[in-house]
């Protein structure tokens, strides 16, 4: 199955997960095995503006396979900023993909992310314009709707317009990552148009991902909060064997190190090891703990505690 030109070597994806879709993160996620990975969401405004900080998390790694995620408006801004890309790092991104999932309220209130389901043909729109810059596939991750369901809507105008595949987050905008993702939805999509579809939405162990593929007939699947704090899911999925709290401790050495190659900071990473203690009996002093960290090198410290308990 291609995404496009595109073929993905697996069929299980990390999310484009805001404040942890880092390249250190997508590398320590790839090592365990992510077929795929897509970035943060980066706004193609900024990068027409050549802002600093969003070239920063530009940043990939050798031989990463990584989609760039956009988040907008305009399409003009999106042709635009798909061609500097293009020009500037085209070997750093395998294929784009257009935001119609953030639902915060900075997202709403900027007209963006989920904002963009109310509006079926301005998706299509947008991704017209993405592909006038580029040969490489676009895909574009949805929500079922912001307030009400417009899923299929979009989802029409998104393939008129020429997309690749489709992302379904089964659950509406409004209840963010609350009750339970509806994946009937995901499977009424598959029916309804003739792209790949990946399935979203409550996959935390190798029987989620196994069930969402036999219950939706998804192409593909898309991991995001299930990751977090435990990249060896991907492993996990494929092998059926969970990590030992030795693996989960080398896990954690091993994103700190990619960490600091990759010049990052204490907020960049901290969510990370916030959620790797789940489970972990007490794990709510642990977490504390991480949570007031102020620098990358005291990660160190409580996880020297943590071997120890």
């Amino acid at each position: 199955m291609k995404i496009g030109s595109y073929k993905p070597n697996g069929k299980v994806f990390l999310a484009p997960m805001a404040d942890y879709a880092n390249v250190a993160f997508r590398k320590l996620c790839f090592e365990k095995g992510a077929a795929l990975t897509y970035t943060e969401l980066i706004s193609a405004k900024a990068i027409n503006l050549r802002s600093k900080k969003t070239l920063k998390m530009l940043d990939t790694f050798d031989g990463e396979q990584v989609f760039l995620q956009l988040f907008g408006n305009d399409p003009i801004e999106f042709e635009k900023a798909v061609e500097h890309v293009e020009k500037e790092f085209s070997k750093r991104f395998v294929g784009y993909d257009l935001n119609c999932g953030c639902a915060v309220p900075k997202a709403l209130k900027g007209q963006y992310g989920c904002f963009l389901m109310d509006y079926p043909k301005l998706v299509g729109e947008i991704i017209s314009a993405m592909k006038k810059s580029t040969s490489k596939p676009i895909t574009v991750k949805i929500r079922i709707g912001l307030k009400k369901e417009a899923f299929l809507a979009v989802a029409r105008e998104a393939e008129k317009a020429g997309v690749d595949a489709i992302c379904l987050h089964a659950r509406l905008g409004t209840q963010h990552y609350s009750g339970k993702a509806d994946w009937d939805k995901i499977a009424e999509l598959m029916k309804a148009v003739k792209v790949p579809i990946i399935g979203n939405g409550d996959i935390e162990t190798k029987e989620d991902a196994e069930r969402m593929f036999k219950e939706t007939k998804c192409d593909f699947i898309m991991v995001g909060r299930g990751a977090i704090g435990n990249a060896s899911i991907f492993k996990e999925i494929e092998t059926g064997k969970e990590r030992t709290f030795e693996e989960r401790i080398k896990e954690a050495e091993r994103y700190i190190e990619l960490a600091e190659e990759f010049g990052l900071k204490i907020n960049d990473v901290r969510g990370y090891f916030i959620g790797m203690v789940k489970g972990i009996r007490g794990a709510a002093e642990i977490r504390n703990k991480f949570a007031l960290t102020k620098e990358i090198p005291e990660l160190k410290g409580v996880l020297e505690e943590l071997k120890k308990s």
